[in-house]
């Protein structure tokens, strides 16, 4: 790994994919080393907000971070203006990009058998993947529901009120929640399908101790079943956010990352008899 006083140059062209619903132009950022000695693999990298503000250009330090030794993409998903979540596009677009990083992988030379993966932040980013979101969304529902009230900490979410949300900003954000399951009902069941690894794929989870959108109460089912589960004490939010502050420190969780990395490199690895 790179010390904070090191870093990669880096190669950002543009690009874009093609929506087979309707045809929309998915602008598409790719991150790479531009001089690169070992690529291990190309990673979709999704933060939660980006289905509400759709930025290929948002978070750049993580993805710069993660570009050290991997072909970061960043897309820019569709807007609610545009085609909200029960339009069904933002999903389309997803599976649409992945179908270009593949047919991309068997054009590029230098793409040619890396592996693929995603690698999401914030609340909603594994809602990409369907049945594999990060979060038990009713007990999410719940906390913000006791930050409303100011009683996350009578509720057992948070130690310290301050650890919790504003009853103002868990408002925001528990209607952003419903506009991705309408009940409660909905967000129970969906929360159930994290007893299991549904889609059976290794997963690294990275939690903040003191993660005021993401508490780590939510996240149990997850820990069950994850491959490695990394909690990061004392972090909070900010480390879905930006790696800057945190580059070269303890907290650097991008060595984390790449030893995952190896990992599932290995295990994919052919066998020889």
């Amino acid at each position: 790994m790179l010390s904070s006083s090191e870093t990669t140059e880096l190669s950002i062209p543009s690009s874009s994919a093609t929506s087979t619903e309707d045809s929309f132009t998915i602008p598409i950022k790719l991150h790479q080393p531009r001089h690169p000695k070992l690529l291990k693999s190309i990673l979709l990298f999704i933060h939660g907000g980006i289905f509400t503000h759709g930025d290929r250009n948002c978070h750049p330090s993580i993805a710069n971070a993660l570009a050290e030794h991997n072909i970061v993409i960043t897309a820019s998903f569709r807007n609610g203006l545009e085609g909200n979540w029960e339009s069904g596009l933002t999903l389309n677009d997803l599976k649409d990009i992945l179908s270009w990083i593949e047919r991309e992988r068997s054009e590029r030379e230098a793409w040619r058998g890396l592996m693929i993966g995603l690698v999401g932040s914030s609340s909603v980013s594994f809602i990409a993947i369907e049945s594999c979101i990060v979060a038990h969304p009713y007990k999410r529902a719940s906390y913000l529901r006791s930050s409303i009230t100011s009683s996350a900490v009578e509720a057992g979410y948070v130690e310290n009120l301050e650890d919790s949300h504003s009853p103002s900003k868990a408002e925001d954000i528990l209607q952003t929640q419903l506009g991705f399951w309408p009940d409660d009902d909905s967000m129970y069941q969906a929360g159930e399908n994290l007893k299991r690894n549904v889609n059976n794929v290794p997963t690294l989870l990275i939690l903040g101790s003191r993660d005021k959108n993401v508490p780590f109460d939510v996240t149990k089912m997850v820990q069950r079943w994850a491959t490695r589960t990394i909690v990061l004490g004392g972090r909070g939010h900010e480390i879905c956010d930006s790696i800057d502050d945190i580059r070269g420190t303890y907290h650097d969780y991008t060595g984390d990352v790449e030893r995952f990395l190896d990992y599932c490199i290995e295990l994919n690895a052919p066998t020889h008899e």
